[in-house]
């Protein structure tokens, strides 16, 4: 017999079918059940099938695996109805019939009893039976629901509650994750000996009623019921009474609740369903608010994780140096998100050549930043190591093309710049052209190859200029004559404008200034849809 292991893990629901045997749970993804959670080893548990019965048994972790409580040092015994604990995660035992939810039943649409959630909330005391107790059970369960709990628990404890408010054999509770996603079983209880894991059977039109309509059910009589003729697992239970309520948290509706009772001397009345709703209705309303904390939870994660990955993202990338005879050097860089794929460097060589490197990695967000920061790391190894920029251009392409992933690359511009006589070598691997700014005058170094990362091997070719006197570089992502207001681009002519406009000023951090307020003006209104790099660098 096949067997379904169900249970929360984080906020989720999630359901495994033993087939296999040996089939072993773990946080890896090698093995057939991965459960992601910070208890669990990579390879934790192992269950295995002989002569009819499931086992399971630890792999000899920290956090232990337990059957109904007991440690599973060695192979033990899994029957339908057991707690099993695998780390701290814990998983419900059913048979692999037992956690589905039938639905679309040959039924009748009408209803021993039905009632609005809406009716009930306006006049609770209309249904009370008695007042005292009512308040009693109120007053329990708001006490239960404020305080903070994993969401397993909450439903769990929802279930005690119900328990307690009305008689039943079994009860269930069913979530949804946004309306018109299918139900999921996320807490059973049974008693009188009855199975909490036993198929559970509804039609679609109490499905719908309570669902899509907000409205209470009851059947009085289950085995008559059109609704649940022929469902075998009625029969077999002789299920004689049956409640079904909404998990409306007074906006919609997120899952329900449905108990039922064998018992031929309990009838569901009006009284039953209205506490059986108003309880409903505390549980929704902190099931929807441990959604929203558990969401909000991970937003500030994020955030925490974004802010932290911004720090040394911005902690990797240099100063510009001020110790050049001779030479100004000014640098910034803006990234359109947290963290960003674009880059730039200086490196004083051992043969006092300087090298200028600037670069934008393909994509956006954390992968970019993380290719970055890569592409950063294994450049700073190797400037003192390459002799030419063209060699340490194809040092980087073979690193790059075995690890990482086809569609990642990297656009970059190097330079090795020797102070003295101005003289500059360089590769331009896809990178927009560099822009050589004088009075008068603005002339480009075009490209010299593709971007790295493209292609195994490719000829990249090694280009030199000299820089004048008195005459500005400029080198800058795509962010700049790509910004975009509506349908028009900044351009490169723009940027050739605004270069020899801003070279007039003596400062470089004013000149670069005066761009990135030029750029920021033209895209007055629209948002950022890229970084925006620019490092400026000129002879006196």
């Amino acid at each position: 017999m096949n067997l379904r292991l169900s249970g929360i893990v984080g906020e989720s629901q999630q359901s495994w079918l033993l087939e296999r045997s040996p089939t072993r749970a773990g946080r890896s993804s090698s093995n057939g059940m991965q459960i992601l959670d910070p208890t669990v080893s990579k390879e934790h548990a192992e269950f295995t099938y002989d002569k009819g019965r499931w086992s399971v048994c630890d792999l000899g972790t920290r956090n232990g695996t337990r059957v109904n409580g007991r440690v599973a040092e060695k192979a033990t015994p899994l029957l339908v109805g057991d707690m099993l604990e695998i780390g701290r995660v814990m998983l419900r035992v059913g048979s692999d019939a037992s956690s589905s939810i039938e639905l679309g039943t040959p039924d009748a649409v009408d209803s021993s009893l039905r009632m609005k959630v809406e009716d009930v909330l306006r006049q609770p005391e209309s249904g009370a039976e008695n007042a005292t107790r009512v308040v009693q059970l109120l007053s329990e369960a708001g006490q239960m629901l404020v305080l903070p709990r994993p969401m397993s628990e909450v439903c769990e404890e929802i279930l005690r509650l119900v328990d307690r408010a009305v008689p039943s054999s079994r009860s269930v509770l069913l979530l949804r994750e946004h309306d018109g996603a299918e139900l999921a079983p996320i807490a059973t209880r049974g008693s009188r000996g009855a199975d909490p894991n036993a198929r559970l059977a509804l039609s679609q039109s109490i499905l719908s009623a309570v669902l899509e309509d907000n409205t209470a059910i009851i059947t009085r009589d289950a085995l008559n019921d059109p609704r649940f003729m022929g469902q075998q697992s009625i029969v077999a239970q002789a299920i004689h009474s049956a409640m079904a309520v909404p998990l409306f948290d007074n906006e919609r509706v997120v899952g329900l609740i449905y108990i039922d009772s064998s018992d031929a001397r309990i009838t569901y009345g009006a009284q039953h369903l209205t506490l059986l709703t108003l309880i409903a209705n505390m549980a929704a309303v902190k099931i929807t608010n441990s959604r929203l904390l558990a969401t909000e939870e991970v937003r500030r994660r994020m955030a925490h994780e974004l802010a932290t990955a911004t720090r040394i993202q911005k902690a990797l990338l240099p100063a510009a140096p001020e110790d050049v005879a001779g030479w100004a050097f000014h640098a910034s860089l803006e990234t359109c998100h947290e963290v960003g794929g674009d880059l730039y460097d200086f490196h004083r060589r051992a043969d006092g050549r300087h090298v200028v490197l600037i670069g934008d990695v393909s994509g956006k967000g954390m992968g970019a930043a993380m290719l970055m920061s890569s592409i950063l790391s294994a450049a700073r190894v190797l400037y003192d190591v390459c002799p030419t920029p063209l060699a340490l251009v194809q040092r980087l392409n073979d690193a790059m093309y075995k690890h990482t992933e086809g569609q990642h690359f990297v656009t970059l511009f190097v330079g090795f710049l020797d102070g003295a006589s101005g003289h500059m070598a360089y590769v331009n691997a896809g990178h927009p052209d560099a822009h050589l700014v004088s009075p008068g005058q603005v002339r480009r170094l075009e490209a010299t190859g593709i971007p790295v990362g493209m292609l195994a091997d490719f000829p990249w070719q090694m280009a030199d200029t000299v820089v004048a006197q008195g005459e500005m570089v400029a080198l800058f992502s795509d962010g700049i004559p790509e910004a975009q207001r509506d349908l028009e681009f900044y351009e490169f002519e723009r940027l050739a404008a605004s270069l020899s406009a801003a070279g007039a000023a003596s400062d470089l951090a004013v000149s670069a200034q005066r761009i990135l307020d030029d750029v920021a003006e033209f895209t007055t209104g629209w948002p950022r849809a890229d970084d925006i790099t620019l490092v400026l660098f000129r002879r006196s």
